[in-house]
This record gives structure tokens, C-alpha cells and sequence, in this order.
């Protein structure tokens, strides 16, 4: 093991001996050794690398690799592998004692039950958060006793989840007497109506949208009543679609190489107890920051930081709007497509397009005739 603490360089060029001779007027160089024509390594004291580097960019040469040797990193690496796997250890036997308790309470299924009431109900019968001291089969009866609404219940435990399944009864519409009113789900032209039961909002010829009411939910009897009536109806209208699509002549791309590099650290209560880093050499690079639990239900809390560098590339893109014209109309079209439902019938299509500055509007519309009131 090498006791002295240094930087070994690796570096690519064809003029590299001139640089380095520069550089061995400032400081020290060890172990320089000519691997192959234009490729060489040397050993530079720690406290010199930055100075070294510094001078290597200045001078366009490329640095292939760096590697730290010596005493001091073989001591900081070999205690922060033995403090990492100490952590590790610790946070297994911590994993395996908690793993018996029950730390939440999810409650699933249709319900018209407000969810703290439930909480605290099952928080009051429950005896203690320990897996093997809760009845589930006694909970899912006190449940059901208390909830006169609830037709079925099932209680499970799930990793460390108390999972609750309910099933609300039902009610018939006819015996609540409320009935949602039919909205139009679409901007549309009304063109003609066949009316059921309710009371009608529109008539043929009005233009309505989204979200205005097609029909009540009740009619007036003979003796001047309001009654509730679920309302039904056959109303078909001309009903609109659009799209638009913005198309530049010149526009300048940034775009990912593929190539990245990655550097990690290992947090413990913010704190960085092993990294593994690499220099960023990109000259144009966007970064990405994420940091992810690498344990869960845990009270060591272990995260890795991950910080991703991504090279780039800056393309220019020339087109001019008549070379794409019919490619920008039918993307346009495809686009405004997708709005429509499976077998729907088209009975008109057009396009506009707008010359602005700097680039083209290209806006498509689709008519079809529907029934909006079906709901």
C-alpha cells in the first residue's frame, strides 16, 4: 500500500510533453510513464492536483482518468465502508423489532363514512399496535355493529397496514328521490329533440356549453307540483372539435447525447457518510437531482442522492412551413381525432391556417352529430 498521499493522472494528447515540462517548474512529478503515443500517466502530490488540472484544461489536453492513492484515502475509505455496514446491520435488527407493530391504518372500498370517525373508532378497540395482540375477527364484527350503512367488512393485515374493506349498502334512486340533472358534456349546436320525462332547459337551434343543463330532473304536475322524475332524453346536436398545432421555420434543439455521469452519495440524518464521485468533463450538460429511501418503515433513515449530469448538444433546425405543409394538417387532424369516441360520425371537416411572426398557426376542426344527452 502506497503510504505517500497522491493523485494518479492519466491524460490523452499528442503535445503533452511541453505542458508537463511547464508544470515540473512549479511542483513535483512522480512515476511518469508513456503508455502508448499519445496516452500517459504520473503521480502528483494531493495538494497539487488542482493546480495540475487547472493547467491540463487551459492547455486543451484531455484527461482520461483520476485516481487517489495513498495512506489518508485508504483510511476514510475503509472507515466509511466499516460505518456503512455498521448502519446496515443496525438497521436490520431495527427492521426485524418494529416489523411487528402496526404503524398504519388504511381504509378501502365504497363508503359514505367519514374516514376519522372510522380512525378513531378502530384506534378505541384496538388494543395495542402489536400484530399478534389485534382480533381481527372481533374488529371486523364491532365494525359492523357500530356502522348500520355497512353491508360487508373485512379487516387484513398487510405488511405493517391494518387494511379495512368496507361495503356501504346501497340505496335505490327511486327510494332517495334525487335525480342529477343531464348536462351537456360538449359545446354543440342543438338539432333536434326527443324529450321522455323531466323538463327541458333548451330547445332546437340554441347553441350550448359545456356543462349547461339539458334537462331537469323534475316536472310540474297538473296540480302545479314539483315532482322528482329521473330525466330522459334524445337530444342530438352538431357538436364541435379543435385542435392547433404551432409550426416554426427556425427553431434551435437541445438535445441529450446519451452520455452521463452519475455521482452518490449516502445520507444519514443529512449527513454524508460514503460518496462516489466523478469529474463532470461536459462541456454543455443538464443535471438531475433525486434522493430515494433506501430502507422503508425504518428509524435509520438511509437515503441515496443521486446527482446525474447529462451531456448536450445544441442542433439547429431549419424547415420551411410549405416543405411540412400537408405533414402539419394531418397532425393537426390526428391530433383533434383523438377527441372523438370509436365509430363516431364525421359530417364536416376544415382548417385554418395563420401566418405570424416567426412561425404558422394550423387550426383543425371536426363537426360530428350526436346524441349529448346520453349519458
Amino acid at each position: 500500500m502506497k503510504l505517500k498521499n497522491r493523485a494518479k493522472i492519466r491524460i490523452k494528447s499528442y503535445n503533452q510533453e511541453r505542458i508537463l515540462n511547464n508544470i515540473t517548474k512549479k511542483i513535483n512529478i512522480y512515476n511518469y510513464i508513456k503508455e502508448e503515443k499519445n496516452i500517459s500517466s504520473f503521480e502528483v502530490d494531493l495538494k497539487n492536483q488542482k493546480y495540475v488540472i487547472q493547467n491540463l484544461k487551459s492547455n486543451n489536453i484531455e484527461i482520461v482518468s483520476i485516481k487517489h492513492e495513498g495512506i489518508k484515502n485508504k483510511v476514510l475509505k475503509t472507515f466509511s465502508n466499516i460505518g456503512l455496514i455498521i448502519g446496515v446491520i443496525i438497521s436490520i435488527l431495527i427492521y426485524i423489532l418494529q416489523y411487528q407493530f402496526i404503524w398504519n391504518i388504511e381504509i378501502l372500498g365504497d363508503k359514505n363514512i367519514d374516514d376519522k370517525e372510522m380512525l378513531n373508532f378502530i384506534n378505541s378497540n384496538i388494543q395495542s399496535r402489536f400484530k399478534s395482540k389485534i382480533d381481527l375477527d372481533k374488529l371486523e364484527i364491532q365494525i359492523k355493529d357500530n356502522f348500520d350503512n355497512i353491508s360487508s367488512v373485512s379487516v387484513a393485515i398487510i405488511g405493517q397496514s391494518l387494511v379495512v374493506n368496507l361495503n356501504v349498502s346501497s340505496i335505490p334512486n327511486e327510494m332517495l328521490g334525487n335525480y342529477p340533472a343531464i348536462v351537456s358534456q360538449y359545446d354543440c349546436l342543438v338539432k333536434e329533440i326527443n324529450l321522455i320525462q323531466g323538463t327541458l332547459n333548451v330547445k332546437v337551434g340554441d347553441i350550448v356549453k359545456k356543462g349547461d343543463v339539458l334537462v331537469y330532473p323534475y316536472v310540474i304536475d297538473s296540480q302545479g307540483v314539483k315532482r322528482d322524475i329521473e330525466p330522459k332524453a334524445n337530444i342530438f346536436a352538431e357538436v364541435w372539435f379543435s385542435s392547433t398545432i404551432k409550426h416554426y421555420d427556425y427553431f434551435i434543439e437541445i438535445k441529450k447525447t446519451g452520455k452521463s455521469i452519475v455521482n452518490s452519495d449516502i445520507q444519514l440524518f443529512g449527513l454524508n457518510i460514503y460518496q462516489n464521485y466523478k469529474e463532470n468533463s461536459f462541456e454543455n450538460y443538464e443535471v438531475e437531482t433525486k434522493t430515494i429511501s433506501l430502507t422503508n418503515n425504518l428509524i435509520l433513515p438511509f437515503k441515496l442522492k443521486k446527482t446525474i449530469y447529462y451531456e448536450t448538444e445544441v442542433i439547429e433546425h431549419y424547415e420551411p412551413f410549405e416543405a411540412v405543409k400537408e405533414k402539419i394538417i394531418d397532425q393537426a387532424r390526428q391530433k383533434t381525432l383523438i377527441f372523438l369516441s370509436e365509430n363516431e360520425i364525421i359530417s364536416k371537416e376544415n382548417f385554418t391556417i395563420k401566418e405570424e411572426v416567426g412561425f404558422y398557426t394550423v387550426n383543425y376542426y371536426i363537426t360530428t352529430y350526436k346524441d349529448v344527452a346520453y349519458i
